[in-house]
């Protein structure tokens, strides 16, 4: 293929302007061509595409997975071992602005149904199920496949810090745009491929790679503090402080590092409690309970 010289300078002089460009995302066969090292391990990063965003009244129409094998010393991924795509009818109408996301309608998923032992069969090796936004996409495959209770997970939202590192915004498709690539979104595997292709970018500050990162904060464990009783003029200093309010529980609630507990009794005791004894509710989290509609291990303590 012959460059155009007219081209070629038009581009220069855009990229001088600050302009930038994408590329096509094209998914890997592999991630590294130098020779892996020893006790390489799998994991899958996953997405689904649903009738609505309620895990007890909607429904999975497409699950997709990609099966990755990498280091879990550096993040690196290697080769991509397998993808896994199926569709599946609901046995409920698509909403027509669910539709309008992802383009699934009910002609192309009536009468299918998702393979539950392929999917089993899918997983069984892995160490880590990877998604963008592992709250939403664990509630539902646990809903739909009990055995994924069992798999411990990431969450490529919660625990990269995009954000952070000055990328403004933690959507898919414009990080994609930020790396320098886009690629048709809102289908299962499409979106999978491309959530691995980012993973293993250089985040911009740090320069560490993100899927490192990611690893580092799923293996951290965690506790979910549950202020219970707390008083009503507090809300203000319990929000400011990162709780969030429940309201089926009635009770504000926030998850801290584990060694940071005391820290964080100090805190409640002379600011939401004036001192006075209290009691709070602490479910423990770690890989293998995070993002999970279920509840963890809980005990409630007096401070």
């Amino acid at each position: 293929m012959y460059a155009i010289p007219e081209v070629d300078v038009q581009l220069s002089q855009l990229l001088k302007l600050g302009y930038r460009f994408t590329r096509p995302h094209t998914p890997r066969n592999s991630y590294s061509e130098s020779t892996p090292p020893q006790n390489l391990v799998k994991a899958i990063v996953l997405d689904t595409e649903t009738t609505g965003l309620n895990s007890k009244t909607d429904r999975i129409i497409e699950l997709g997975m990609v099966l990755f094998e990498y280091c879990p010393k550096s993040g690196q991924a290697y080769r991509v071992l397998d993808t896994f795509n199926e569709l599946e009818d609901p046995e409920i109408p698509i909403p027509p602005e669910t539709t309008k996301i992802h383009n699934i309608t009910d002609d192309m998923v009536s009468g299918k149904r998702i393979n539950d032992a392929a999917v089993q069969s899918f997983i069984s090796d892995t160490s880590l199920i990877i998604a963008h936004n592992a709250k939403f996409d664990r509630s539902f495959v646990e809903a739909r496949f009990p055995f994924f209770e069992n798999k411990a997970w990431a969450c490529s939202i919660a625990q990269v810090p995009w954000t952070d590192e000055g990328l403004g915004s933690a959507k898919l498709e414009f990080l994609a745009y930020r790396y320098g690539f886009h690629y048709e979104g809102h289908r299962a595997s499409s979106d999978c491929h491309a959530l691995l292709e980012l993973l293993q970018q250089k985040l911009p500050e740090s320069g560490v790679k993100a899927m490192l990162r990611l690893l580092e904060n799923a293996q951290m464990k965690e506790l979910k503090v549950w202020a219970l009783n707390s008083p009503f003029e507090s809300k203000d200093a319990l929000k400011q402080r990162g709780y969030r309010w429940n309201a089926t529980r009635k009770t504000w609630s926030a998850s801290i590092a584990e060694q940071l507990l005391n820290q964080e009794v100090d805190w409640l005791k002379n600011t939401v409690y004036g001192g006075q004894p209290f009691q709070l509710e602490l479910e423990r989290m770690d890989a293998l309970s995070r993002f999970s509609t279920r509840r963890c291990s809980v005990e409630v303590r007096e401070f």
